[in-house]
């Protein structure tokens, strides 16, 4: 009975709305919070191994690896992957998906640094991501026929210059913390909550996180994501810069994170709006 009802507990919290592509449900989204916050530590203590300095430029040089991961979503949105490969690629995993490829990565170059193969481990390492994500979105754009192309100039015309606006106001208040990596940070959620907000309001889209899914039905348009994002973002980002500034390698992780969930769903709603998808 108890083995039972354990395993439709799982199924029904974890599995199904992996295999069925459901709405995330208060149970798995504060399971993957946790899981993510391990998930961080972990790989915390593997770079320092690696010697592998937790900087701005790494954060740059995973930006590809982010968006290989929301190329592959569209791709498996679009049917272009079977069971059981399509299911690493719906998310949550495709996120642990791609931190393990990134590791290997590291890995590898680690490798081939101390055999005297290669020079700057990561310059190499933003080249891998920058080809596998060339190749990533040839292959989808050349199987999919781009049926909106207006969503591109759209999202973006919208979510920089209101990006920038915060930047500015913030930095004209002596907000000084505000430098130019919190500013890609709040202009990746800015982009999210766009491709949100024209997806939800004009395309028929649907929201499926739990917080943000009661908050435009509460009030009625994904415009609401945007103060929804300002008012998670920058006291995080506050917090990180104010309350970690001796743990430097904690605290660029962290953003690393925070970028990663902002730049890879927006990326991955532009796409699938101009593809129709």
């Amino acid at each position: 009975m108890a083995v039972s009802s354990f395993r439709n507990f799982i199924t029904e919290y974890y599995l199904d709305p992996i295999m069925h592509g459901a709405s995330y449900n208060p149970v798995n989204t504060l399971t993957w919070g946790i899981l993510l916050g391990i998930a961080i530590f972990g790989v915390l203590k593997l770079l320092e191994k690696l010697r592998i300095e937790i900087d701005e430029r790494f954060i740059i040089m995973t930006l590809p690896y982010l968006l290989v991961g929301s190329t592959l979503r569209v791709m498996e949105d679009a049917d272009m992957f079977t069971p059981p490969m399509k299911y690493l690629l719906i998310t949550p995993l495709i996120f642990f998906l791609i931190a393990a490829v990134c590791l290997a990565v590291l890995l590898t170059l680690t490798e081939l640094h101390k055999m005297g193969k290669i020079g700057d481990r990561g310059v190499s390492f933003l080249y891998v991501g920058a080809g596998w994500e060339i190749l990533s979105l040839f292959i989808l754009l050349s199987t999919q026929e781009i049926t909106r192309l207006w969503v591109l100039p759209t999202v973006l015309g919208i979510a920089t210059p209101m990006a920038m606006a915060v930047y500015l106001i913030a930095r004209r208040f002596g907000m000084v913390w505000m430098k130019e990596i919190n500013a890609v940070i709040i202009w990746a959620h800015l982009f999210e909550a766009t491709s949100t907000f024209i997806g939800v309001d004009f395309l028929g889209y649907v929201e499926k996180h739990v917080l943000s899914t009661f908050m435009i039905d509460w009030i009625g348009t994904g415009a609401v994501m945007y103060p929804l994002k300002l008012i998670t973002i920058l006291p995080i980002l506050y917090i990180i810069d104010h309350h970690l500034p001796e743990e430097p390698k904690t605290g660029n992780l962290a953003k690393l994170a925070i970028l990663m969930l902002g730049l890879a769903p927006g990326l991955r709603n532009m796409l699938r709006m101009m593809l129709g998808i």
